[in-house]
C-alpha cells in the first residue's frame, strides 16, 4: 500500500491542472445516484488532508479521525435523516421514573472484528474507562453526567446518572461514546487506537493497514449486524495540499476528496464525470479567546475585537460559495441553537468599546493559527488588517496542528499563551450540551482539558447546567438561548466568522456517498459502479 500511495502522489505533482467542459450536478447530504444494482467490492482512494490522530474513540478530537472511527466502531444509538437518536447497538431500553437510571437490553450475536461478541460488559468497561475525573479522556468531561455503568446480565448494562440527564440519547451518538473490546481496554490501556492491532470494532469496517501520514486502508466487515458495506477496501490517502488533491480527483488518481476549495469549485461542478456534493451541518470556524491573558481577560476588549471584524469581507474573499453567515454559537442544525443575527463591522464601537476598557490607543497581541484549518493563515492575516484599523496589533502565529493539540487540552493558563487562536466549533451530538458544556463552562481542575481558552462565567455554568438536567425540551432550548445570548454577545467567549460547508468532490461512479451533520464522508452505504 505504500508503493501505491508514493506512485500516486508523484503522479499528483508531475500532473499539470487541465479544466474540462461538462455537466454539472450538485447534491445536498447524499449523492443523487441510487445505490442499487451495484455488485459488493472493488477498491476506492479517498484524498484526505490530515492522517487520523487516534482511533481511539475516547481520545479522538478531530473530524479527520472520527471520520475513520464511525467506520470502525459503533455506538448504541445513532440519527438518522432528521438528527433524532435511533437504536443502533441497543434494542430496547427504558428510564426510571426518577430519571436518574437508563437501562439499554443490547441487541444479541453483535460481533467484533476479531470474532468475540459484544455484551454488557465491553459496554460497562468503555463508559467506566472515563468515567473519573482524573481519567484524562476527551469522553470524560462529556459523559460527566454518569455516575456508573453496571452489568444486570450479559445483554443488559444500566447507566446510572446523578442527576436527570435530558440528551441522553444524543450523547449517545456521539462516537467518543462508541463501544469498545473490554478485553482491548485492559490489554492495550492509553495505546489502544494507536494502531492496527489495537483497534477492534463493531463497525461496518475494520483496520486492516495504517502507514502514519501515507495511508490508513479500511476493509469491508463481513460479520457486520447492521447492512453490510457495499466497497470492499477503502484507501484514506493522505494528500495534505488542496490543490494536489484536486488535481488528484479531476485525472482520476483518486476517486473522492475531502473539502473542495472554493476557487475550484465552478470548475469541478461543470467537469464531466465529477459530482460535487455540499451540505451544511454542525460546523463553524472561529477564533477563539485565550481569556487568561490579561487583556483578553476584559470583556469589553473582546467586545471590541468582536465589532472590528468585517466577517462579509472575510468569507467573500476566502470562501465563496461554501460559507454561510454565522448568527449564533452554534449552528441552526444543531438543537438549543438560536438565530440572534450576523454581527456587523463596527468600527467606531470598537473604539469606543477599547477606550471603555482603558486602552484608547489599542495594545499589542498575538493570534495563534495553524495551515491544518482551511486558510488558516489567510483568515488570522484579515483578522489582524482589521484589528490594526483600531490600533490593535497583533503578531501573527503560525504552528503546525502537531504542536498545538498539545497545548489545547490538559495545560494550565500560566502554560497557555494563545490570546487569539483559531478553532473549529461543533457538536457530534448536534445538541446545545455537547457544544457548550466543557468548552465554555468554567475549567474545574485549572486546565484547559476541553475549554481550550479558560473562558469562565458563574451565569453560563449556571444555564448550561440547567440545560443538562432539564429534561423538557422547551425548557431546555430557553436556557441555551440565554447562554448563547452571553457567550455570542455579552460576554463573548470568542469571534465566530462563518457556518461551513461540507463540500467535497467525487467521481461519479461513486454512488450513496453521505456526509453527516458533523461533516464526516460516510462510505457505510456507497457502491462503485
Amino acid at each position: 500500500m505504500k508503493k501505491l500511495f508514493a506512485a500516486l502522489l508523484a503522479a499528483v505533482m508531475a500532473l499539470s491542472l487541465a479544466a474540462c467542459g461538462g455537466s454539472e450536478s450538485t447534491a445536498s447530504g447524499e449523492s443523487q445516484a441510487a445505490a442499487s444494482g451495484d455488485s459488493a467490492g472493488g477498491e476506492l482512494l479517498f484524498g484526505v488532508p490530515n492522517d487520523a490522530d487516534s482511533l481511539d474513540p475516547q481520545t479522538q478530537n478531530d473530524s479527520y479521525s472520527e471520520e475513520v472511527v464511525k467506520m470502525l466502531y459503533s455506538t448504541l444509538f445513532v440519527f438518522d435523516e432528521n438528527s433524532t437518536p435511533t437504536p443502533s447497538l441497543v434494542d430496547t431500553y427504558e428510564v426510571s421514573d426518577d430519571q436518574l437510571t437508563w437501562t439499554f437490553h443490547l441487541k444479541q450475536g453483535v460481533k467484533f472484528h476479531n470474532g468475540k461478541e459484544l455484551t454488557a460488559a465491553d459496554v460497562a468497561a468503555t463508559y467506566n474507562r472515563a468515567i473519573p475525573d482524573d481519567s484524562g479522556y476527551i469522553a470524560t468531561s462529556m459523559i460527566e453526567p454518569f455516575e456508573s455503568a453496571e452489568v444486570i446480565d450479559d445483554y443488559t448494562v444500566a447507566i446510572k446518572t446523578f442527576e436527570p440527564y435530558g440528551p441522553m440519547l444524543s450523547l449517545l451518538c456521539n462516537y467518543n461514546t462508541a463501544i469498545m473490546d473490554a478485553d482491548y481496554i485492559e490489554q492495550y490501556g492509553r495505546d489502544l487506537g494507536s494502531s492496527v492491532e489495537s483497534v477492534n470494532g463493531t463497525g461496518p469496517y475494520k483496520l486492516v493497514d495504517w502507514a502514519r501520514d501515507e495511508e490508513l486502508v479500511i476493509e469491508q466487515n463481513p460479520d457486520y449486524f447492521g447492512d453490510k458495506a457495499q466497497i470492499g477496501t477503502i484507501h484514506y490517502l493522505v494528500i495534505p495540499e488542496a490543490s494536489s488533491r484536486v488535481i488528484a480527483l479531476e485525472n482520476g488518481e483518486v476517486d473522492v476528496i475531502h473539502t473542495v476549495p472554493a476557487e475550484d469549485l465552478e470548475r469541478l461542478e461543470a467537469t464531466e464525470g465529477l459530482e460535487i456534493m455540499k451540505s451544511t451541518g454542525v460546523g463553524q470556524r472561529l477564533f477563539r479567546f485565550g481569556c487568561n491573558d490579561p487583556i483578553m481577560s476584559n470583556t469589553k476588549v473582546r467586545q471590541a475585537l468582536v465589532y472590528a471584524v468585517d466577517r462579509d469581507a472575510i468569507r467573500n474573499a476566502l470562501f465563496p460559495g461554501i460559507s454561510n453567515e454565522s448568527v449564533g454559537p452554534l449552528a441552526p442544525v444543531i438543537f438549543g441553537s438560536y438565530d440572534y443575527g450576523p454581527i456587523k463591522q463596527d468600527q467606531e464601537k470598537a473604539k469606543q468599546l477599547l477606550a471603555e476598557a482603558g486602552y484608547p490607543d489599542g495594545f499589542d497581541t498575538k493570534i495563534v493559527t495553524t495551515a491544518h484549518y482551511a486558510k488558516g493563515v489567510e483568515l488570522a492575516e484579515m483578522l489582524a488588517a482589521q484589528f490594526a484599523e483600531i490600533g490593535v496589533n497583533a503578531e501573527i502565529e503560525v504552528m503546525e496542528m502537531s504542536v498545538l493539540l498539545p497545548l489545547w487540552s490538559g495545560v494550565t493558563a500560566e502554560e497557555f499563551d494563545q490570546p487569539l487562536f483559531i478553532m473549529g466549533a461543533g457538536t457530534s451530538m448536534v445538541d446545545a450540551d455537547g457544544g457548550y458544556r466543557g468548552l465554555y463552562t468554567t475549567t474545574p481542575d485549572g486546565r484547559n482539558d476541553r475549554n481550550y481558552g479558560f473562558y469562565s462565567n458563574a451565569k453560563v455554568d449556571e444555564l448550561v447546567n440547567a440545560g443538562m438536567t432539564e429534561t423538557d425540551p422547551e425548557k431546555r432550548k430557553e436556557y441555551y438561548k440565554e447562554a448563547g445570548q452571553i457567550l455570542y454577545l455579552d460576554d463573548p467567549a470568542g469571534i465566530w466568522l462563518y457556518d461551513m460547508y461540507n463540500v467535497i468532490g467525487y467521481a461519479d461512479k461513486v454512488q450513496g456517498l453521505r456526509i453527516d451533520a458533523t461533516g464526516c464522508i460516510l462510505f457505510d452505504k456507497a457502491t462503485i459502479a
